[in-house]
């Protein structure tokens, strides 16, 4: 009897020992994760699983341990499991990471709100012949070439409807007797002329083709007169969802502007609406109601009184303009000034902003001299000296409106997540300053190619903290930027059909991220920083494709970039580092090389080891090895890992995957 109570003691007692043991084993895997050991702690969690496959706790923990590796595809993999098992996880940034679906619904919910797309087109729209009118040099538009725009433009912010002319000369550099320009379907067209005869013309969507009584000579110059009016696209959400912005200022001035990059200038004038071509200058007048001023492009020319109720104001812009950086911002405005000097002369900085904001507005505006000082710098000479350079206090967040930024961003608006980890540089100003040289002066052929002047402009920011807070710190918002980025689409894609290229913010992001790759892989900072300063320089005012910086690349560097660039421009799919390991007493042999890219492919990769020991490797599409001496762990630079430590130009943006086929037994 004593002996069957002693059986039936040890039998009750198992399940106690048993748990006390999965316990410990539990405890060692958050041990070895608070140490950033991931390699153990997935080791470990593997250990937990086999012995206790019920207990499904270890599946969040390998996955996110297998996250902060860069192993994505494993990570999600385990991530479905956890899931199917009641363990979830919270947060976006983690969801869109895990959960492809989850993060295809969240960008299509704010980038194609309003627009079918189609999976199998790489979840973007069916194209039409709309859309290829709009973004296609089509050979009525390759026939001429715009020199001069002289818009006339009423402006009725109570009716709120706009009415006026614009007179288009240009270029033709084929024989022809159609021209396509561009204005929406919803304004009125009361006449088109040229020589003083009206010309007639039929409306396909958005596009007008002219026709001429005979053929236009090559060579010649050309005008045409088209007058208009309606009722402008009211904005959404501008200047992501764009159109003209009505609203008023705080005493109930009217206090109104219009941003239109994407949504095309066409929206509200009539012109060549492609970014190919831009006028060598540009008049603008405008009709605005008395007792307000009106802010544009280039610099004011002259006023003078319509009638009782309106008066005229007229800007000139002496150099070649993007379309959609033509501007106004009616309103009533308090202006100062302050100018800069360089080799070249001297231009002026001038600001406009709510008599109520006149005070904080000085001191905001004082950082765009220091901004625009290093620009010049790192880039060149400011490239508009005769226009000027301009910030406004505008009704809708930032836009690069070229010699007239706008400035939404309410003034050091502390919640708004615009400002820098240092929290002392202004977003608005930094970026939009940048885009003078990104985007104004040096300008993408095609909105496909938008990441050369969204992602310039982005990494220009990162250079400008590493000027002014050195490179712990730019590393610090680098490795941001790579939190931010989605991989849905590639940057560059479908030419000839005004792509919507901003859809997820990449162009921005992995736009600056793959300039940072690129920083990396050259192993030269001071070779890359002449390339991008003498890029610019080149293509000053000039329009550009990513061929064309891709050939730049090869040139000053001498060596062959494609299979870089067709990874990160063309493929929205990351790099693997492909790695298996070893454990050789105290050592690990580490086997690596890249996967799913072309044979060609070289990039730095950063990892650390036992007692933060740092290795920086350069890796190819070929297998190699290397020997971590004293080591029991490693772990890879990625994004959501801390690269205070990294070695400089090591940390890059990859994915990796291990290919152990047995996992390595426990010390």
């Amino acid at each position: 009897m004593a002996k069957q109570i002693l059986i039936l003691l040890f039998l009750l007692q198992f399940p106690l020992l048993r748990a006390q043991d999965e316990e410990d084993i539990y405890n060692k895997i958050l041990v070895q994760y608070n140490l950033q050991d991931y390699i153990g702690c997935i080791e470990t969690c593997d250990q937990m699983l086999k012995l206790y496959p019920k207990n499904y706790d270890p599946y969040k923990i390998k996955t996110l341990s297998l996250l902060i590796l860069g192993d994505l595809r494993g990570a999600q993999s385990e991530a479905a499991i956890a899931e199917s098992n009641g363990v979830h996880f919270k947060g976006n940034a983690i969801k869109a990471l895990l959960d492809e679906d989850f993060k295809r619904r969240f960008l299509l919910k704010f980038f194609y709100k309003k627009t079918k797309v189609y999976p199998e087109l790489g979840y973007r729209p069916r194209y039409t012949l709309k859309d290829s009118l709009r973004g296609a040099l089509r050979p009525e538009r390759t026939c001429f070439n715009v020199t001069f725009y002289n818009l006339k433009l009423k402006i009725d912010p109570k009716a709120k409807e706009i009415s006026g002319s614009n007179d288009i000369t240009f270029k033709v550099i084929q024989a022809t007797k159609r021209i396509q320009i561009d204005l929406f379907s919803t304004y009125t067209i009361s006449s088109i002329t040229w020589q003083n005869k009206p010309l007639t013309y039929n409306r396909s969507f958005d596009a007008i083709f002219i026709d001429f009584p005979k053929n236009l000579q090559v060579g010649s110059a050309q005008t045409v007169s088209i007058a208009y009016s309606g009722k402008p696209q009211k904005a959404a959400n501008p200047p992501w969802d764009g159109g003209f912005v009505w609203k008023k200022d705080k005493k109930g001035n009217y206090w109104d502007g219009v941003a239109c990059e994407h949504l095309g200038a066409s929206s509200w004038w009539p012109n060549k609406d492609h970014p190919s071509d831009e006028a060598d200058s540009t008049l603008l007048t405008f009709i605005i109601p008395k007792g307000y001023d009106v802010i544009s492009n280039g610099r004011p020319r002259s006023k003078s009184t319509v009638n009782k109720d309106f008066v005229s104001q007229s800007w000139f812009v002496s150099n070649p303009i993007n379309n959609y950086d033509v501007t106004f911002y009616l309103g009533k405005f308090f202006h100062f000034s302050d100018t800069i000097n360089n080799k070249l002369g001297k231009y002026p900085l001038d600001y406009y902003a709510l008599p109520s904001d006149s005070g904080v507005a000085r001191k905001t505006f004082a950082q765009a001299k220091e901004v625009l000082e290093y620009y010049e710098q790192a880039f060149g000479e400011f490239p508009f000296m005769k226009d000027k350079f301009s910030l406004v206090e505008s009704p809708y967040e930032g836009m690069e409106n070229q010699g007239a930024i706008a400035y939404g961003s309410d003034f050091i608006k502390k919640d708004m997540g615009q400002l820098y980890l240092n929290k002392k540089w202004d977003y608005i100003i930094v970026h939009e300053a940048a885009h003078e040289w990104w985007g104004n002066s040096v300008t993408a052929s095609d909105m496909a190619d938008i990441w050369i002047q969204e992602g310039f402009a982005t990494y220009a920011e990162m250079m400008f903290i590493e000027h002014t807070y050195g490179h712990a710190e730019y590393m610090k918002e680098i490795k941001g930027k790579m939190g931010q980025i989605f991989n849905m689409w590639p940057l560059v894609q479908n030419h000839d059909v005004n792509e919507d290229a901003f859809a997820s913010n990449d162009c921005y992001t992995k736009g600056a991220v793959t300039l940072h790759n690129l920083r990396c892989t050259m192993e030269n900072d001071s070779l890359f920083f002449k390339m991008i300063k003498d890029f610019a320089v080149k293509y000053e005012k000039q329009i550009v494709t990513t061929k064309d910086f891709i050939s730049w690349v090869n040139l000053c560097t001498g060596k062959n970039y494609e299979p870089f660039f067709k990874k990160f421009l063309y493929d929205k799919n990351l790099p693997i580092l492909k790695y298996t390991y070893t454990r050789d007493g105290n050592n690990i042999l580490l086997k690596y090389q890249w996967d799913k890219v072309d044979k060609g492919f070289v990039m730095p990769f950063c990892i650390s080891t036992t007692g933060d020991k740092n290795y920086k490797i350069i890796a190819s599409t070929n297998p190699q090895e290397i020997v971590l001496k004293d080591a029991s762990t490693f772990r890879f630079y990625t994004y959501l890992l801390d690269s205070e430590k990294a070695e400089r130009n090591g940390d890059t943006y990859y994915w990796t995957r291990c290919d152990n086929s047995q996992k390595p037994n426990l010390k």
